[in-house]
């Protein structure tokens, strides 16, 4: 899996530096904006077909690592194949996934999300 992103915050709402972001793979791929306050709820929690606790759900991610807004993560994935994603959507939150908090790994506000498409 690869991704490559620009224009992400270089500071979190609080002030702090931004370094990493959670990255997740959410159920669906609609990615209406909704509410402001609480973006992208309509792309739904972090797919987990099998029901796992938090971090092993198929959608966890590392985090991405960001320097002066800008991220790119090159990963190898076992856990799911490229048809089982199409349509889903990816979510980057503004803080790192801890990796513990359930279900969602407290990363904080939704910044962006897309869908996963075939190029």
């Amino acid at each position: 899996m690869r991704a490559a992103i620009k224009g992400l915050p270089k500071y979190t709402s609080d002030g702090k530096q931004a370094l990493f972001h959670g990255f997740h793979i959410h159920e669906s791929g609609n990615c209406s904006v909704g509410s402001p306050t609480d973006p992208f709820m309509s792309a739904g929690a972090h797919w987990n077909p099998t029901n796992q606790p938090h971090p092993y759900h198929y959608g966890d991610l590392p985090p991405l690592m960001s320097t002066n807004g800008i991220a790119v993560m090159s990963i190898y994935v076992d856990r799911f194949t490229v048809a089982e994603v199409i349509g889903k959507s990816v979510i980057i939150h503004e803080m790192a996934d801890d990796f513990t908090t359930q279900p969602s790994g407290n990363s904080g506000k939704k910044l962006a999300c897309g869908v996963i498409m075939i190029s």
